[in-house]
């Protein structure tokens, strides 16, 4: 677990066959689950959220990505730089989603390419948790870095 990232409360990291990884400035919000299997890691890039109740099993999320509220991600998948996957999402084994996508279903399908527009308001929601985690509920000493003052990031 790299600087200024946070795992909230309630969730499961799981890294007990392999290896688990959270990037810089990297969320983990309350009642997720990640875990791992023989064949994959759990490797999360940095400015990564991960939505509350999300289940991401033995996959790469590539940095500057989200993942939505309930989604699940399976082994071998990779999702793509500045990527999301919609809430309730279902992204089936070693699926490789391409950077910025947009993708939703059950089973998930890729539903646009985006500009790259989006990645501030990605990124803005990483460093919401980051200030959360350190300055609203002082679980983490403000030892500097981004933040987010609830209209911009300074």
């Amino acid at each position: 677990m790299k600087e200024f990232s946070s795992v909230w409360f309630n969730c499961t990291v799981r890294g007990d066959i392999n290896r688990i990884e959270i990037g810089r400035y990297s969320n983990v919000q309350d009642n997720s689950v990640l875990h791992v299997s023989d064949d994959y890691g759990c490797i999360l890039g940095d400015y990564v959220t991960i939505g509350h109740g999300a289940v991401l099993h033995a996959c790469t999320i590539e940095d500057h990505s989200l993942i939505g509220m309930n989604a699940t991600v399976l082994d071998g998948v990779v999702i793509g730089t500045g990527s999301i996957v919609a809430a309730g999402a279902v992204v089936t084994k070693g699926t490789v989603i391409p950077p910025n996508s947009l993708v939703a279903g059950v089973p998930a399908k890729i539903l646009k390419t985006m500009t790259g527009d989006h990645l501030d308001d990605i990124n803005a929601q990483a460093l919401k948790y980051k200030s959360l985690w350190t300055e609203r509920y002082n679980l983490l000493p403000n030892a500097g870095g981004e933040i987010y003052d609830g209209h911009k990031i300074v």
